[in-house]
C-alpha cells in the first residue's frame, strides 16, 4: 500500500513538474492572471449578481482595466517620468543645500555645528546618483535578455497577449477550479486547509486590496497637497510617498524627509515647510483614523512590534516583494505558529 501511494505521489510531482517546465516564460502571465482574478472576482460576482452574464462582466471590467492602464501611461506617465529623472539627478545637490542651510540656521542660533563632516552625506550623495544610473542599467540589461533575438522578442508579445487569454478562462471557470483544487486536499487534512485557507483569503483579499486602495488615495493626497503646498516636485513626491505606503511606515517617513528637504533646499519663505508638514499630518490623521479603518480595518491583528519585524524579515529574505507580502504572510504565519505552541504544549516535550 506505501509503494502505491509513493508512486500515486512521484506521478503527481512529475506531472506538475513538465506542467510548469513546460509552460516556460508563459508561466509568468499565467500567475498574473490567476492573481489578477482573484482580486477582482469580487468585483464580477456582484456584476453577475445584478444580472449582467459573466462574459460581459469579464470583457467589461478587463477592458476597464486596460484602458484605464493604457490612458496612465499615455497621459500621465510620460511627465511623471521626467520629472522623476529630473528629481532623481536634482536630490544629491537638494541635499546638501538643505543641510548647509541647517548647518547656517543652527549657528545663527547660537550652535555651532557642522555636519557637512558627517560622511553620511557624501554617501547618501553618491548613492542617490547611482540610483538613474542603476534603473537605467538593470532596464538595459533585461531587455537585451528579453528580446536578445527574433524568438524572444516573439515569446515576450505573444505572453502579454496571454494575460487577457488566461484572465478570461480561469475566472469564467473560478468557483469550479477553487473546488478542484479543494478535493485534491487529503480527506483528513481538510479540517486545517478550511481553517487556513479562509485566514489566507481574509487576509490576503482584505489587507492587499485594501492597502492598494489606501495607497491610490494616498497619492491623489499626498500628491495634490504637496504641489498646492508650492513644494518643487511636489506632486511626484506625493504620488510616490503615496504608492510607498503599501509597505506600512514607509511612505510616510520616506516621503516626509524627501519634501523636508526639498522644502529646505529651495527656501524661499516657512510657507511651503508649514505647508508639508500640515499636508502630511492632516493625511496620517485621515488615513489613520477613517482611511485604513474603513477599507482594511483589523483584517491582520498583528501588533505595532511584530509588522516592524516582520517587513525587517519580508526585506532581508525577498527585497521589496518580500516587504509588500510581509504583513499577510506574517499574519498567516502567526497563527500557524500559535497552533504550533499549543500542540507543544500538549505534546510529551513540554508536559
Amino acid at each position: 500500500m506505501q509503494v502505491k501511494n509513493i508512486l500515486i505521489l512521484f506521478s503527481l510531482i512529475v506531472f506538475a513538474a513538465i506542467g510548469i517546465f513546460g509552460l516556460g516564460e508563459a508561466l509568468t502571465p499565467l500567475i498574473l492572471s490567476a492573481a489578477l482574478a482573484y482580486f477582482v472576482f469580487p468585483l464580477i460576482k456582484k456584476l453577475e449578481n445584478k444580472g449582467i452574464k459573466r462574459e460581459i462582466a469579464v470583457l467589461g471590467t478587463f477592458s476597464f482595466i486596460v484602458f484605464f492602464i493604457l490612458g496612465t501611461f499615455l497621459l500621465i506617465l510620460p511627465g511623471l517620468i521626467t520629472d522623476s529623472k529630473e528629481l532623481i539627478q536634482e536630490f544629491p545637490t537638494a541635499f546638501t543645500k538643505s543641510v548647509k542651510r541647517i548647518e547656517t540656521f543652527a549657528i545663527d542660533l547660537g550652535f555651532d555645528v557642522n555636519l557637512s563632516k558627517n560622511e553620511a552625506i557624501t554617501y547618501i550623495k553618491e548613492h542617490i546618483s547611482g540610483i538613474s544610473t542603476g534603473v537605467l542599467k538593470s532596464l538595459s540589461k533585461g531587455l537585451t535578455i528579453a528580446f536578445g533575438n527574433i524568438l524572444n522578442w516573439f515569446l515576450a508579445i505573444l505572453n502579454i497577449f496571454l494575460i487577457p487569454l488566461f484572465f478570461f478562462y480561469i475566472i469564467i471557470d473560478f468557483e469550479k477550479s477553487k473546488q478542484n483544487i479543494k478535493e485534491l486536499v487529503p480527506v483528513y487534512a481538510r479540517g486545517i486547509q478550511k481553517k487556513y485557507s479562509k485566514l489566507a483569503n481574509q487576509v490576503l483579499s482584505g489587507y492587499l486590496r485594501g492597502q492598494f486602495t489606501v495607497a491610490m488615495i494616498l497619492s491623489v493626497l499626498y500628491g495634490f497637497g504637496l504641489w498646492a503646498s508650492g513644494l518643487k516636485f511636489g506632486l511626484i513626491i506625493g504620488l510616490i510617498s503615496g504608492m510607498i505606503s503599501i509597505i506600512p511606515y514607509a511612505g510616510f517617513t520616506l516621503g516626509f524627509l524627501a519634501a523636508i528637504i526639498m522644502g529646505v533646499a529651495n527656501f524661499t519663505g516657512v510657507d511651503t515647510l508649514v505647508g508639508i508638514i500640515i499636508v502630511f499630518a492632516i493625511v496620517q490623521v485621515l488615513e489613520g483614523f477613517i482611511i485604513t479603518p474603513k477599507l482594511v480595518g483589523d483584517k491582520v491583528g498583528l501588533s505595532p512590534f511584530v509588522t516592524i519585524l516582520v517587513l525587517i524579515i519580508g526585506g532581508n529574505l525577498f527585497g521589496l516583494l518580500g516587504m509588500l507580502l510581509a504583513i499577510p504572510v506574517g499574519a498567516i504565519a502567526q497563527a500557524l505558529l500559535q497552533d504550533l505552541l499549543k500542540e507543544y504544549k500538549k505534546s510529551n516535550l513540554y508536559i
